[in-house]
């Protein structure tokens, strides 16, 4: 496994963040979720979100796709205010979210599956939109095949999803998410439920996704998240316990008593 190679701190200073939060808060009844949470992402870094159960994680990927709206705070992508905007407004700016669970049409090969998810950006997210026949949108079917070569699954395109390995059917799901371009990619548990072999196939495809898209990962592996974070952000009981690098994370004694664990436990 290769670490990320980062940008300089100079060049990354210099430019203004993809996103940031600023008091982010996301309350559901007496519950909060997230609470009070500022942060910052500079563009083409790998940031990884950490942290146990209910930490909030989930929450704080919710409110950055417009699935939920803030109960309070700000989140900025690219200068602009995006709290509260629908989900396809914020997809058509240029966040999108690759799911943990798969999400797609068994049925269809895997180069269909791309294929209706590179249309969307030519000819709309109606339904309708989906059922013109692929050679009205040429354009469609060219990103789809270089999306497929991407992932490495050029060699199975003419199969169908459903019969593709657990790892190919993850790799597909982060290709539908390239089909829309974005400029910031969310990923949750890229590498979860994956065999050692798959696991490092997935890491390469990460890491060779940030070398032109801004990430921001949710991830249980310690060992990856160590290895591929220009920035870690751990959060806690809905609150952002700290952010940094690596280094930066793991020396820091309030995230090993929440989070890594001490020596005297």
């Amino acid at each position: 496994m290769s670490a990320h190679t980062n940008h300089s701190t100079t060049e990354q200073t210099s430019r203004q963040p993809i996103l940031e939060t600023e008091g982010l808060t996301k309350k559901f009844g007496t519950l909060t979720a997230v609470n009070n949470v500022s942060l910052t992402v500079s563009p083409d870094t790998i940031s990884s979100i950490i942290g146990p159960n209910g930490a909030g994680k989930t929450t704080l990927f919710n409110l950055f796709t417009g699935a939920f709206g803030p109960t309070r705070g700000e989140i900025r992508f690219k200068g602009k205010d995006i709290a509260g905007t629908s989900p396809h407004s914020i997809v058509r700016q240029g966040i999108v979210r690759s799911y943990q669970i798969t999400n797609f049409f068994d049925e269809l090969t895997a180069l269909e599956n791309i294929r209706l998810a590179a249309q969307a950006p030519y000819t709309g997210f109606r339904a309708r939109d989906f059922t013109k026949h692929y050679t009205a949108v040429d354009q469609a079917m060219e990103d789809a095949h270089r999306i497929l070569e991407r992932i490495e699954l050029d060699h199975v395109a003419e199969q169908t999803a459903s019969s593709l390995s657990y790892g190919q059917r993850r790799h597909l799901e982060i290709g539908i998410s390239l089909a829309s371009d974005p400029d910031l990619l969310l990923m949750d548990e890229p590498t979860a439920g994956m065999s050692p072999e798959e696991t490092n196939e997935a890491v390469e495809l990460v890491e060779e996704i940030a070398a032109d898209t801004t990430l921001i990962i949710i991830e249980h592996d310690m060992e990856i998240v160590m290895d591929i974070s220009d920035q870690i952000n751990v959060m806690n009981d809905g609150e952002l316990l700290a952010s940094g690098t690596a280094d930066e994370i793991r020396n820091d004694e309030r995230v090993q008593k929440a989070y890594l664990g001490t020596g005297d436990e």
